[in-house]
């Protein structure tokens, strides 16, 4: 969890992360979002629109063992909700992910 972790800070010194759920919504509606990331703990609600627009627009989403706490530490700001503009950043941590899923399993 841990290379994610400091991969999003990445993208937030980049540039290339949006955070808060009507900023990353605009950012899907645009175009602009590569992917789309829930922390654990989010409202039903919040949870269910942003798989809608996960769906809707075809962005990639990938919910989170992260605490909000820890997400908002992240960003900068207390969200549930981010996206990634920046597709090789989006594949980069989508294949963190992954691979951290994978080991957890074994």
């Amino acid at each position: 969890m841990n290379r994610l972790v400091s991969t999003l800070s990445l993208c937030r010194r980049a540039g290339k992360l949006v955070y808060g759920f009507e900023t990353v919504k605009r950012a899907v509606q645009q175009g602009q979002a590569a992917l789309l990331l829930t922390a654990a703990g989010l409202s039903a609600k919040t949870e269910k629109e942003t798989a809608f627009l996960s769906e809707k627009y075809g962005v990639p989403l990938i919910r989170l063992a992260i605490p909000m706490e820890e997400m908002a530490a992240v960003a900068g700001k207390s969200t549930g909700v981010i996206a990634i503009t920046d597709p090789g950043l989006g594949s980069t941590i989508a294949r963190i992910h992954n691979e951290t899923e994978e080991n957890s399993c074994r």
